[in-house]
């Protein structure tokens, strides 16, 4: 039955000589099997080839002890040579010494790791004696394709015909126990592990750590760990690998140590996982002493160990020092490049990615899914979309668009750059979508300004349908986009769902929920959001206190900013912003000139423009605007638009011409094509009623050409967003709007102001809708 090439057809060697040995010399065993090692490594292994040593094998069959068709089982293993094995088999059945014990085991074996499970079973069917290693064998084999019921099925099996178990059987048959739904049987194999007396067996002991955290079971594991009596290296490495995964730097530190401490080598292995973790909470600093530490124990030039240095120091901004462990590493691979590729673009050195890029394909080095969406994740970071067309491009031509990395990847690059269109093509073109996808095309959504947050709701109840499960990112950036347009009904739906998912105590999300309520209006559902939190980060102590100043509540800004520096938390540049507009909305202008004079020299924050633009204001509001001016004069940024800007828009409020004047001149000089500075500029020319110098203004503006978007509003009606664009007439109900809108100004008694009516400055229309400033509402 296993006889797949017949002696017939097999090409006999010369009869004088076997293809290594005299035929009238029996040579020894061990020169047959040094000899046949050597010639098939050398050989280039076509059809031919193989059926010459396989001749060969037949013309010294009789020169073989038993144990030589095993080695050479193992041979066709080790090259992954199946069309071997399976003339070896052929010729074990010929021998009639196929269904023997260590034969067969080879064989079961042999088909086990090829995945030919059918092969494999039958073998293990035929065989007249098994034991251990024939069971653990199938066992291997059925894991390897995820069959997992058949490998349970095999121990029924075993246990029912009284079967020995030893470590390699246990550990294949927790590595079984692959899933969190698994944990039942789990927990019973430890019990086992223990009757059986194996709780000592460090194979046994690293092969349950594995299980339990691939359960989720931290906890668990620890427990296992710390009860081992003896761990060698193979052991510790897992648990610096996995608390490196996990975060848990610090711990993966102290096992290390540990490591260390007992005496034991670390290996390359250990150097790469503990670098690895250097990525979380440990640090730079850390990462540099081992660094050093791998120098003095001749592993440096390992390139596991290269890689992991080079990505550490990328992911801290230390571009030279990834660029030194590159180039005095001694042999590089993809992974080397790409950890380079990705610390440039990561620290928005895009060209330089593209010439290594460039570099990586004139070594004629295979570009792999990983490497084109690491660096297409580089080009999100820092929305280069002109390398990231280009990598696309490389992703076309190289066929990994159906990867769902690179897919992603090229979702948030489109998003990220505000080409939702794109986004949108690369994300119905995803063959397998997921959450990271969909939370790339959330990104895309959060940066536009449009109607996008249905189409976002629509594609969440699409994955849920589909049976995806939403993370704290995605409640996060769904938060975001109904905090951005106010609607406050579906906001709450999402703070309900968080509830009931069990992500409300995700700090991210709970950050979201507080800005959420706060632009929609509802500080004290904000606050309650916020006091009810067991974990506050600083984004929570600056969302909070953002609510309070977009509500013009300063005192209370204020004293939660008092309590959040009783509480251990510093304040950042973001914190002090959102006090500063606290304290301008509430007119509290010396307690924000005393905190900005303070910002440097206190908390280490140095003020950026958006502190100055602050403070004008402030100083603008409570009539001190010649200290305004004095201030932009004698700032470093006293040639930002955005300072005088803010000093134009305090002289229209408190109607001052004289300053105003000053400003303006100096906003249009900075800022000439900014359709919004000549806004600002008219608008407070004719809320004084010089109609003429605003129309001067309007004329300056329409000889270069410089245009505005129009300006749009929104209001939720049954959990519908209307939005509202200036002149629009779209709306099918656009005619019944504007008899209403008549009928309420009629009610109002409503007249129209030449003197400060933009309208009839800059968009003339009919008498009859003269004033008019609601049109067109447009649903979502």
């Amino acid at each position: 039955m296993y006889t797949l090439f017949p002696t017939s057809l097999l090409p006999c060697p010369p009869k004088s000589q076997s293809a290594f040995f005299p035929l009238k010399a029996k040579p020894p065993s061990s020169s047959f099997n040094s000899s046949f090692k050597l010639i098939y490594a050398q050989s280039p292994k076509p059809k031919t080839s193989q059926l010459s040593i396989i001749s060969s094998v037949s013309t010294c069959e009789q020169t073989l002890s038993f144990n030589d068709w095993p080695q050479i089982l193992q041979i066709s293993i080790g090259s992954g040579d199946l069309f071997l094995g399976q003339a070896i088999h052929a010729f074990l059945v010929k021998t009639g010494s196929q269904n023997d014990a260590v034969p067969g085991n080879n064989l079961v074996n042999l088909y086990a790791k090829f995945g030919k499970l059918d092969d494999a079973q039958r073998v293990f069917d035929e065989m007249l004696v098994r034991n251990t290693i024939t069971w653990t064998s199938l066992m291997k084999g059925y894991l390897q394709i995820n069959d997992v019921e058949s490998v349970f099925r095999i121990v029924s099996v075993m246990h029912k015909f009284e079967e020995e178990f030893n470590e390699h059987t246990i550990s294949v048959i927790l590595q079984a126990c692959n899933t969190p739904g698994d944990w039942i049987r789990g927990e019973q194999m430890h019990g086992f592990v223990i009757k059986g007396g194996f709780e000592e067996n460090v194979f046994v002991g690293t092969s349950l750590l594995s299980m339990y955290l691939r359960s989720g079971y931290l906890a668990d594991a620890e427990k296992v760990f710390n009860a081992m009596a003896y761990k060698d290296v193979r052991c510790l490495n897992f648990m610096i690998s996995e608390y490196g995964k996990m975060g848990h730097g610090e711990k993966a530190m102290d096992v290390f140590l540990h490591m260390l401490g007992s005496g034991l080598e670390p290996n390359d292995y250990t150097f790469t996982s503990i670098i690895t973790a250097c990525n979380g909470d440990i640090g730079v600093e850390v990462g540099r002493q081992l660094h050093g530490y791998s120098v003095k124990c001749a592993l440096v030039s390992e390139t596991s160990v290269g890689n992991a240095m080079i990505t550490l120091y990328g992911k801290h901004g230390l571009v030279e020092e990834s660029e030194r462990v590159f180039y005095e590493m001694g042999e590089r691979n993809l992974v080397s490049w790409t950890a380079l590729l990705s610390a440039y673009v990561k620290n928005s050195d895009s060209e330089k990615a593209l010439v290594r890029f460039l570099e990586v394909l004139d070594h004629g080095i295979y570009l792999d899914s990983s490497c084109l969406a690491t660096v297409l994740d580089g080009c999100s970071e820092c929305k280069n979309l002109e390398l990231g067309l280009q990598i696309h491009g490389f992703v076309l031509k190289l066929g990994h668009l159906s990867d769902v990395n690179v897919g992603t990847a090229l979702i948030d690059l489109y998003a990220k750059c505000r080409n939702l269109q794109s986004a949108r093509m690369a994300f119905n073109g995803l063959s397998g979508k997921t959450i990271a996808s969909f939370n790339a095309i959330l990104a895309g959504f959060t940066e536009m300004d449009g109607n996008e947050e249905d189409d976002a709701m629509l594609l969440f109840s699409q994955l849920r349908l589909a049976g995806a499960k939403p993370d704290s990112v995605t409640f996060a950036r769904l938060l975001t986009l109904s905090a951005g347009q106010a609607c406050l009904l579906r906001g709450k739906s999402l703070h309900a769902y968080t509830i009931k998912t069990g992500f409300e105590s995700d700090i991210a999300v709970g950050n979201a929920v507080i800005t959420m309520y706060a632009k929609c209006g509802s500080i004290e559902d904000a606050y309650q959001m916020f006091s009810s939190m067991n974990d506050l980060d600083s984004i929570s102590w600056n969302a909070m206190v953002s609510a309070y100043a977009l509500h013009g509540q300063g005192n209370k800004a204020i004293l939660l900013f008092q309590e959040m520096e009783r509480q251990g938390f510093v304040p950042d540049a973001i914190t002090i912003l959102a006090v500063l507009q606290a304290c301008n909305y509430s007119g509290l202008w010396e307690d924000g000139l005393f905190l900005f004079n303070e910002m440097e020299p206190k908390y280490g924050v140095r003020p950026a423009v958006e502190h100055f633009c602050c403070l004008v204001d402030l100083l603008g509001r409570s009539g001190h605007l010649s200290e305004a001016v004095d201030f932009i004069n004698k700032s470093l940024f006293s040639d930002s638009p955005l300072l005088w800007r803010t000093l134009v828009h305090v002289c229209k409020l408190r109607g001052d011409l004289s300053f105003g004047k000053t400003a303006s001149k100096h906003l249009l000089e900075l800022a000439p094509e900014e359709a919004g500075s000549y806004i600002l500029v008219s608008n407070m020319y004719a809320g004084r009623g010089m109609l003429e110098e605003a129309a001067k203004v309007r004329t300056v503006m329409n000889d270069l050409k410089v245009g505005k978007e129009a300006g749009c509003s929104w209001i939720e009606i049954n959990n519908k967003v209307h939005r509202f664009v200036a002149s629009g007439k779209d709306h099918p109900q656009s005619t019944e709007i504007y008899v209403t809108l008549d009928l309420l100004k009629a009610g109002m008694k409503y007249t129209p102001n030449d003197s400060t009516d933009l309208q009839l400055i800059w968009d003339p229309v009919p008498s009859q809708q003269h004033g008019r400033r609601l049109v067109d509402p447009q649903v979502w």
